[in-house]
């Protein structure tokens, strides 16, 4: 129970590392993605990431509102998305524009976390994507997203 415990927190815990913030995003030229946009360039395509505590994530929207993906919780060599934990969850757009989600993370001991639903607002700068819990706070920290190729 520990461990699965220690697997989750891996997963979604916030680190105290300098990241990226939204002030930093917006001087660079960053544009604030629209719902349409959001459904265009981000639905039914895979997306890499780090997630908060650094595990490499691997995520997809779909167009029917599900949420599907893997994790690497440990983020070590050697280790292959075929052996880390599975991601589901549900997203919608709200009516503020920002893209809400919902997760559930299997642990390999098969236990099931459910992570509480988060709303967040996403960033387009060059070819990489970010996601904030704000759209005007600047310190307001940002997660990176990729199209995978």
């Amino acid at each position: 129970m520990k461990m699965a415990l220690a697997f989750v927190l891996l997963l979604s815990a916030p680190l105290a590392v300098a990241q990226k913030n939204v002030g930093e995003l917006l001087d660079a030229g960053a544009a604030l993605l629209s719902a349409e946009e959001f459904r265009r360039e981000i639905v039914q395509r895979v997306l890499v990431g780090l997630s908060p505590t650094g595990s490499a994530l691997e995520v997809v929207y779909t167009d029917d509102g599900a949420m599907q993906g893997k994790g690497n919780p440990a983020n070590l060599p050697g280790v292959t998305f075929q052996n880390v934990a599975p991601i589901a969850g549900e997203w919608t757009i709200d009516n503020t524009g920002k893209i809400c989600t919902s997760m559930r993370i299997s642990s390999p001991g098969g236990l099931v976390f459910i992570l509480p639903p988060r709303c967040q607002f996403w960033f387009k700068y060059a070819d990489q994507y970010f996601l904030a819990d704000s759209d005007t706070d600047r310190s307001a920290r940002v997660l990176s997203r990729k199209v995978k190729q």
